[in-house]
């Protein structure tokens, strides 16, 4: 059976630290070697470059797409608004690594089901990558935890530990390519999207209707 269309998912953390309006073309990063973050971020770009390979010598119809901090209901593994929403939801203190001063933009799951699907779907897809974020929701680590404090009625602090790993300073990207292309715009903006993860959350650990 043949392949209709193959959509590699990669990451925007091939762009490295320091990503403010990153474009899909701009030089991407390996880091230093031997810390995990770099190997996850170069090993999804060897994903890329292999499904552009096999695409350019084989015919076969790839696309590539680069979630930017992605959050949202039925979210699993770490981050940090998993982290901020569940400690917030028990009275406890928002912990920040580092100074907050991080900024990241971040791109609810609805949105990013909707990149996903016009990469699948659109026929100038194949053969590119895309930025798949929301540049609009883009705030300091120091804010989002203020935001969470807010909308959850926090009644803990926002506290700080020294930073023990590799962190991204910058990152926001550039979707002139997916709104040219595929026609796509994130539409959730970040209050409403933290609403609405939050509202999962509640439903999920049985939070009551304020923490405060």
């Amino acid at each position: 059976d043949s392949v209709e269309h193959l959509v590699d998912f990669s990451t925007s953390e091939v762009f490295g630290q320091h990503a403010f309006n990153v474009q899909e073309a701009h030089v991407t990063t390996i880091g230093s070697v031997g810390e995990a973050r770099w190997t996850y971020a170069v090993s999804k770009l060897a994903g890329e470059h292999m499904a552009h390979a096999y695409h350019a010598e084989f015919g076969l119809p790839t696309t590539s797409v680069r979630p930017f901090n992605v959050y949202g209901p039925g979210q699993i593994g770490g981050g940090a608004i998993r982290a901020f929403i569940e400690g917030a939801l028990a009275g406890r203190d928002l912990t920040i690594h580092g100074d907050g001063s991080q900024i990241r933009a971040w791109c609810y799951v609805d949105d990013m089901v909707d990149g996903a699907l016009l990469a699948l779907e659109h026929p100038s897809a194949v053969g590119e990558s895309f930025n798949i974020g929301n540049a609009r929701s883009a705030v300091t680590i120091h804010d989002l935890a203020g935001r969470i404090k807010r909308l959850t009625g926090c009644s803990g602090e926002i506290a700080f530990q020294p930073l023990h790993y590799m962190d991204v300073e910058l990152r926001i990207p550039n979707i002139d390519k997916a709104r040219t292309l595929l026609g796509f715009e994130a539409k959730v903006d970040l209050d409403e999207g933290l609403e609405r993860t939050i509202a999962w959350y509640r439903e999920k650990l049985g939070a009551p209707a304020s923490a405060a």
